[in-house]
C-alpha cells in the first residue's frame, strides 16, 4: 500500500476540509479522514527525524482514496517529501465472482462449499448445476485466486467466493434458500476444537437456510473428526443421516487421492434437512447511545460464541474517546475503532451478523453510562 517519508508537517486545526476530504480529528498518531462518507484513518507516526504517513490496518481503503487523502494531507501541512511510492501503485479491479461478507447474498437458489481448497470439487458443482449459484467459502488467499482464474479462463459466470469464515456466512443467508452444503475434508483441530467447522451452531444454521430434503455433506479422512462430527449431528431430536465409508464420488481432490494410495479410510455423513424454517429477519441495531470510555481501558471480556477486548482509550478531545477494540465472533472477531461519549458511535460499523449483534449488546451493557 502506498506511503510516503517526510519532514515534519505543518500542524493542523481539526476538523478541516480540503477539496473534498475532511480531516475530522486526531488521536495520537492516527487522523481520522473522511472521503464521499467513507471514513479511514491515515497513520502519521515520528521515526527519528522524519517521519512516516501510511495506512492504518483496520480502516484501510482502496488505494485511490487513500492516495487522496494523502495528496490533501500534503497540501496542507506543506512538508518535504524524502520518498514516496505513491506514484506506482493502483487499484487493483474488482473481480466479478468475489463477493464480501457484507453483499447480498439473496440468490434464488444456492449450493455452499465450504472449505473448497484446490476448487475441483467446486468448479464440477458450478458445472453440473449452472441454473444455481455456487458459493464457494475459503480464507487461503492461493487456493482464492487459483479457483477465480479457473472461473474466467473458462467463462463459468454462476460461482461467487467469499473470504470469510464459513460458519459466521451461513447466518447472512436467506432460510430454505440452500439446495445443497458441502464440507469436504475440514481441518481437523483436534487439539483446538472450538475451530471445528462442524458445531451445534453449524447444523442449526444450516438446517435453517437448507430447503427441504436439501442436505449437508460432510467428508472427512479423519477418525476422530467422523466420531465427532456423528455426536454433534445425534444431538438433534430428529435428524435423518446417510453414513457411507470408502464412497467414490464423481470427482476427487488431489487430496484425496494422495490418502488413497496411502490406504486411508474416508468417512461421508449427509444430513438430509426435512424442516421448512421461518424466513430469517435481519433486525440488527448497532447503535450504541452513551458510553463512558473509561470502563474500556485493557479489558477482554470472552463469552461462550463471542469476545470482546478494549485495547486502548485516547482522548479525542474532553468529551469524547477513541476505543479501539476487537469484538465480534470467536472464530472470526473484528478490529473496530468506537468514538465514545454521550453520542457514542462506531467508527465504522462491524459486519451485520448475530454473533456480531450479541457482542454489541454486551458491549453497550458493559460501557452503558447509566451504571
Amino acid at each position: 500500500m502506498p506511503h510516503l517519508f517526510i519532514k515534519e508537517p505543518k500542524s493542523l486545526k481539526y476538523p478541516i476540509t480540503s477539496n473534498g476530504v475532511k480531516f475530522l480529528f486526531k488521536v495520537d498518531d492516527l487522523i481520522a479522514c473522511e472521503i464521499d462518507k467513507k471514513r479511514f484513518f491515515i497513520s502519521l507516526q515520528k521515526r527519528e527525524d522524519k517521519y512516516l504517513l501510511k495506512y492504518d490496518k483496520i480502516t484501510r481503503p482502496i488505494s485511490s482514496i487513500l492516495k487522496k487523502a494523502y495528496t490533501e494531507f500534503l497540501n496542507l501541512t506543506k512538508p518535504e517529501i524524502i520518498s514516496s511510492n505513491i506514484e506506482g501503485i493502483k487499484d487493483k479491479q474488482p473481480n466479478k465472482y468475489l463477493i464480501t461478507i457484507n453483499d447480498s447474498l439473496d440468490f434464488e437458489k444456492i449450493i455452499v462449499e465450504i472449505g473448497f481448497g484446490s476448487g475441483r470439487h467446486l468448479l464440477h458443482l458450478a458445472k453440473k448445476y449452472p441454473d444455481i449459484t455456487i458459493i464457494g467459502i475459503e480464507i487461503h488467499k492461493p487456493s482464492i485466486e487459483q479457483v477465480l482464474k479457473r472461473c474466467e479462463l473458462e467463462n463459468i459466470t454462476n460461482v461467487r467466493i467469499i473470504d470469510y469464515d464459513g460458519r459466521l456466512v451461513l447466518s447472512k443467508i436467506q432460510s430454505n434458500k440452500v439446495h445443497s452444503i458441502y464440507v469436504h475434508f475440514p481441518v481437523p483441530w483436534d487439539k483446538k476444537p472450538n475451530r471445528r467447522v462442524i458445531s451445534e451452531y453449524f447444523i442449526n444454521e444450516s438446517i435453517r437456510v437448507l430447503e427441504k430434503d436439501g442436505f449437508l455433506h460432510l467428508r472427512t479422512d479423519s477418525d476422530n473428526y467422523f466420531d465427532y462430527s456423528f455426536n454433534e449431528f445425534m444431538k438433534l431430536n430428529k435428524n435423518e443421516l446417510k453414513i457411507y465409508k470408502n464412497r467414490e464420488l464423481e470427482v476427487s481432490s488431489k487430496y484425496e487421492d494422495r490418502w488413497k494410495k496411502q490406504n486411508k479410510n474416508i468417512y461421508d455423513i449427509y444430513m438430509i434437512n426435512d424442516e421448512i424454517s421461518p424466513e430469517l429477519k435481519e433486525d440488527f441495531d448497532f447503535e450504541l447511545g452513551c458510553l463512558e470510555a473509561k470502563k474500556a481501558d485493557n479489558k477482554a471480556y470472552i463469552f461462550d460464541d463471542f469476545v470482546i477486548h478494549f485495547e486502548k482509550v485516547a482522548p479525542i478531545d474532553d468529551k469524547n474517546y477513541l476505543i479501539k477494540l476487537t469484538m465480534g465472533a470467536f472464530e472470526r472477531p473484528e478490529h473496530l475503532y468506537i468514538i465514545a461519549g454521550k453520542k457514542s458511535e462506531y467508527f465504522n460499523k462491524p459486519v451485520f451478523h448475530k454473533l456480531n449483534q450479541k457482542a454489541h449488546n454486551k458491549l453497550k451493557e458493559i460501557l452503558s453510562c447509566q451504571k
